[in-house]
């Protein structure tokens, strides 16, 4: 067992959930240790259910520390920019 109750090598899963999510609280997550795991999954004209408007919804799989974190975020221009700048592979479901 781990000092956080789960067993060695096996992984926790948490989720993020934030009103808006967005490029920054991802850049602040990577500035606190987490990286991305190719591929960025892509949902086009998914509804979120805290937004009125169809739009992509990207998919980051996070890791940090044996933990692993699922953040969503909506399809913008800085979200867009992020993605090209970092040369992600992006996997559309």
């Amino acid at each position: 067992m781990t000092s956080r109750g789960a067993p060695t090598g096996v992984s926790t899963m948490t989720k993020v959930k934030t009103r808006e999510s967005s490029r920054d609280s991802l850049e602040e997550m990577l500035d606190c240790g987490w990286y991305i795991e190719p591929p960025v999954y892509a949902r086009p004209h998914w509804q979120s259910p805290v937004a009125s408007r169809e739009a992509n919804t990207y998919h980051f799989v996070l890791w940090r520390d044996n933990q692993v974190n699922l953040v969503s975020i909506r399809e913008s221009p800085e979200i867009q920019q992020f993605l090209t700048d970092s040369e992600l592979a992006i996997d559309y479901l």
